[in-house]
């Protein structure tokens, strides 16, 4: 279980980090994004507990971070969030099966470098395999989406969090959301559309 997390504020980011603490405190990453810039500013990668002290949210920046428990048996520096392929950068939540991720380990063990590699290399999410949910930077725009599975909850100050929070709302599963569009600010829904493989908690809110 992993936790991923976004504010424009710093104090909100702290907040949210405790909320989240429960599921996992094995590593870490903050990452940094340049709003006026609209590209990636920083991504710093830790093990163990975050260290809270560290993070100062500046203007027009939006501070993402991701706390992990890893689901795999890769538990070292490689497989702290983000996966990164060129100039994409994915955070995720979740659980992907590991049948799918042994048809593809010529290519990785790490079910999340797997989601971004087929991400890359299709512009497809159809038949990842399990549960996920994920903040994806590509070509220095930022994107959310999840399967009907795995939670992501937003609310209208574009906070994020994994975990309920007061205020939020589920962001809708199975579509390809623009992040803080240079447009609106707001979730703007793409073209991109993709199934959720099997969900055993069809029809239930979570």
């Amino acid at each position: 279980m992993c936790s991923i997390i976004g504010s424009h504020n710093t104090d909100m980011i702290l907040a949210l980090i405790d909320l989240n603490a429960y599921r996992g405190q094995h590593s870490w990453s903050i990452s940094y994004y340049d709003l006026l810039r609209n590209s990636m500013k920083s991504v710093s990668r830790g093990m163990g507990e975050i260290s809270k002290g560290s993070i100062n949210v500046g203007i027009n920046e939006y501070c993402i971070v991701h706390m992990q428990a890893p689901t795999t048996d890769n538990k070292d520096m490689n497989t702290v969030h983000p996966a990164q392929i060129g100039n994409a950068y994915l955070w995720h939540n979740g659980i992907i099966k590991a049948d799918w991720v042994n048809k593809r380990k010529d290519v990785s063990s790490w079910d999340t470098h797997l989601i971004l590699d087929q991400y890359v290399k299709t512009k497809n999410l159809n038949d990842i395999d399990g549960t996920f949910a994920c903040l994806l930077c590509d070509n220095d725009k930022l994107y959310l989406f999840r399967n009907e599975i795995s939670p992501l909850f937003i609310d209208k100050y574009n906070n994020i969090s994994s975990t309920r929070f007061e205020g939020a709302v589920l962001i809708k599963p199975n579509i390809v959301w623009e992040f803080l569009s240079t447009v609106t600010g707001k979730l703007e829904e793409t073209d991109m559309k993709f199934n959720t493989v099997e969900n055993p908690y069809y029809g239930l809110d979570l």
